[in-house]
């Protein structure tokens, strides 16, 4: 299945690519440079939920960009396979170098959880971003931190904006441009 475009893409190479943008260390390292240097910050704690949260946003964008697309339900289980073939390498690795079973899957899994939990708890939500940012800095132990509430904010929107542009460059936006 390819999408029409300049250049055909197809739906394995749009979810690889997809994947490979929420596993980018450079929005992780951006949003923790942005961060005070504040000893009541745990820097490792807030890097490692940035990173899973910048996947669970992608995912998310990718649903919501793609909802009422035919390729939606290929592409999102493209993404997610490419997603746990990581984390199978990182747990193995992870585990290896700890000496303790490690499951970055399951963890994922979780935050999934915990994140829609937080969401389908506000009524008549407009803004996720609004109950993102604080569940993110509640997950880093900063709960009432605003520049670790900020960090999580910018991560997810960063990941919305970045799939957004790269399924409309896929998807000419001129004639079939992904939902707004």
């Amino acid at each position: 299945m390819s999408f029409l475009n300049e250049q055909s893409v197809s739906v394995e190479e749009l979810g690889e690519n997809l994947a490979n943008f929420s596993l980018d260390r450079e929005g992780v390292l951006f949003a923790i440079s942005r961060l005070p240097e504040d000893e009541t910050i745990n820097r490792v704690t807030v890097e490692y939920e940035i990173q899973l949260l910048n996947i669970l946003s992608v995912g998310w964008a990718i649903s919501y960009f793609m909802e009422n697309r035919s390729e939606k339900t290929s592409l999102m289980e493209k993404f997610w396979r490419v997603l746990f073939e990581f984390s199978k390498n990182i747990s193995s690795v992870t585990s290896a170098s700890i000496g303790k079973e490690v499951d970055y899957f399951r963890t994922l899994k979780e935050r999934i959880d915990i994140y829609v939990s937080a969401i389908s708890e506000v009524p008549h939500l407009t803004d996720p971003a609004s109950v993102i940012g604080p569940t993110f800095a509640a997950l880093c132990e900063s709960a009432d931190n605003v520049h670790v509430i900020m960090a999580g904010n910018r991560v997810f929107h960063l990941a919305l904006e970045g799939v957004k542009h790269y399924l409309d460059s896929v998807f000419n936006s001129s004639t079939e441009s992904v939902a707004s």
